[in-house]
């Protein structure tokens, strides 16, 4: 599917219309299966992005932190919104920084400014972050699996959990954020499928996988080089770069 020719359809013209959007968007990509490269037949499309808050946003009256599309499953935030997150390492948002570059749908010059200074956003909060949603996904594992939900969002989820030890470990050892799982795409396909599930149930083969991939989130919280917190001064520095070029119109 060419992605890029579907926001031009009359569906996303709420990207070029709202007050919010239209010329201060800066970034656009894929979300969610998608962007994972998990998705199947069906799989809904998710777009996240990334607006500049406007020169009333940071000296009026005005605020805008986000516009969710529910229609189209598009999430955009706002400048200063998203940074917010990205400090804290929250595993829906940080996920945009490390996309395959097909993937990312439109970028301007300060979208790839925040993309190439991805690097200064990575710590060890993501050890909390990453851990507090995985624990999320093994608490609706549980429920499910007791009260026989559907098999497929069960699975989903089960994909999910891996998912999100593997982004974290590969933040902590690598200091990179990949998105898009290539490596393990047969494995979380595999889960995605039900192949560990029989009658509602979770296999212990799963269990066995989830307990490999806890032990190397664990090794890897022992041993990582991240500092404990993200570099907040350059941080900084780059959100007064590029908000004093939106309040003196030069964006």
């Amino acid at each position: 599917m060419n992605f890029k020719q579907l926001l031009q359809t009359k569906e996303y013209n709420f990207l070029r219309t709202n007050e919010h959007l239209g010329n201060n968007t800066i970034l656009l990509g894929l979300g969610g299966l998608h962007a994972y490269g998990t998705n199947i037949e069906g799989s809904d499309i998710d777009i996240r992005g990334v607006a500049l808050n406007s020169k009333s946003d940071l000296i009026g009256l005005s605020s805008f932190e986000q516009v969710v599309h529910e229609g189209t499953d598009t999430t955009v935030y706002g400048f200063n919104k998203i940074i917010k997150l990205l400090l804290n390492s929250n595993p829906n948002v940080i996920e945009i920084l490390g996309l395959k570059p097909e993937h990312y749908l439109y970028v301007t010059d300060i979208g790839q400014e925040l993309i190439d200074n991805r690097h200064m956003f990575l710590s060890q909060k993501c050890i909390q972050s990453f851990g507090g949603y995985a624990n999320q996904q093994l608490h609706r594992l549980k429920n499910g699996e007791k009260l026989r939900k559907d098999e497929g969002r069960l699975s989903k989820h089960m994909m999910h959990l891996i998912r999100l030890y593997i982004m974290c470990i590969d933040i902590l050892e690598k200091e990179q954020i990949i998105t898009y799982r290539a490596d393990e795409n047969d494995l979380l396909m595999d889960i995605r499928n039900g192949i560990y599930l029989t009658n509602g149930m979770i296999c212990e083969d799963f269990w066995d996988i989830f307990k490999w991939y806890e032990w190397r989130l664990e090794y890897a919280k022992l041993n990582t080089n991240l500092p404990k917190k993200p570099k907040y001064k350059k941080v900084e520095e780059f959100v007064m770069s590029v908000n004093e070029r939106v309040v003196k119109g030069s964006v």
